[in-house]
């Protein structure tokens, strides 16, 4: 009899169940990593596509806003050239009523942030903005824009822009840390070598449209006290206006200042400065404008439906998305106060379309390769 051939297919167990033949079956471990890393990858290309999207979007904003600008500069003037003392590029310009042409300069502070960078930035403006808004440079050394000639220096009094920017070199005996002595040094020096109907004082980080500039000021008399800018006032703060957003000074306002400055027991003196004072000396100053002068902050708004701003503190992504710093929406909680009551944004900044005045005069945190892509 052939012998019986035996085929296991399956081996019981003493309770009578079957286990499966011993054949290879796939870990439910691994299994489950792989849809974890499935999940993940997923994720990643969602988050990455959502990140594209986004910048895609800020761009189509960015350029939206900045062809919203340019049409506004476009019906101010036609073409980048210099064409005499009055015009806008010149950085001089004619008043409304016919009369002589007004002159003004654009003050650029040191920065504090990224101050290795300031070279750069310095010559980026220089390429840019610089010339047509009669930029004068503060440095506390000529290797910080080595191509600046002097302000006292034949030119700094006329209404042309291809002597400029030019170098306020501030003297060695006033440090980085003495800002309020600094600021103080400079509103003088200003005064005293080129003595412009209006100075305009921002930092190396601030973007500066001259034209909208230049109509803003076509408006004003600088025989009248002018502190103007982009106003805050925090909770038992007095009102002051942004630095990094800039301010304008009138010659009625500098030459009160300066008086004020000659008299040692003035608490707008420098040596009442108090350490955060040196920091930030504009506050000073602004407490010397609002408490001593009496020339008090304005509403610098455009007169639109939306009430947009002129003069900006942040940059123009930040500014459009309305991404600015909580602090920052809080000092305009107070403005109603001061200006009157507000009842559709009480002066805050709004975002999207209605952010930014068509005759915008400034934005901040620019840095030297945004400001040509600006300017541009």
């Amino acid at each position: 009899m052939a012998p019986q051939i035996r085929h296991r297919t399956a081996a019981t167990t003493k309770h009578g169940s079957t286990l499966a033949p011993n054949v290879s079956r796939p870990n439910s471990r691994s299994g489950i990593n792989r849809s974890l890393i499935q999940r993940q990858h997923t994720k990643l290309h969602t988050d990455v596509w959502a990140r594209i999207i986004g910048i895609v979007s800020l761009f189509t904003i960015f350029v939206l806003f900045i062809s919203r600008i340019g049409k506004s500069s476009n019906d101010i003037f036609t073409n980048n050239e210099v064409v005499g003392s009055g015009s806008i590029r010149a950085g001089g310009l004619t008043k409304n009523d016919g009369g002589s042409n007004s002159l003004f300069v654009t003050v650029v502070m040191p920065s504090v942030v990224k101050p290795d960078a300031r070279p750069r930035r310095l010559a980026n403006i220089a390429k840019t903005w610089g010339p047509s808004s009669r930029a004068i440079y503060v440095v506390h050394s000529t290797d910080e824009y080595p191509e600046g000639s002097e302000i006292d220096e034949e030119g700094s009094t006329s209404g042309s822009s291809k002597s400029y920017p030019r170098n306020l070199l501030v003297p060695e005996h006033i440090t980085v840390e003495q800002g309020v002595e600094r600021l103080e040094h400079v509103i003088r020096t200003v005064h005293k070598d080129v003595n412009p109907d209006f100075a305009f004082f921002v930092n190396d980080h601030t973007f500066v449209l001259p034209n909208h500039l230049c109509q803003f000021l076509k408006e004003h008399d600088s025989a009248k006290d002018m502190y103007v800018g982009h106003a805050l006032k925090g909770q038992g703060e007095g009102a002051f206006n942004s630095g990094a957003a800039g301010y304008v000074l009138s010659r009625s306002t500098i030459e009160k200042l300066i008086k004020e400055w000659n008299d040692p027991k003035s608490k707008c003196s420098a040596a009442n400065a108090s350490k955060w004072h040196q920091g930030n000396p504009g506050i000073l100053t602004a407490y010397c404008f609002t408490q001593v002068l009496n020339i008090p902050v304005v509403d610098t708004r455009d007169e639109s439906e939306d009430l947009s701003h002129r003069f900006h503190a942040y940059g123009i992504i930040r500014t459009v998305t309305g991404k600015v710093d909580v602090w920052y929406m809080k000092k305009h909680e107070t403005l109603d106060d001061i200006f009157g009551v507000d009842t559709k944004y009480h002066h805050r900044p709004q975002h999207g379309s209605k952010c930014c005045s068509t005759n915008t005069i400034s934005f901040h945190y620019v840095e030297a390769g945004e400001s040509l892509a600006f300017w541009g």
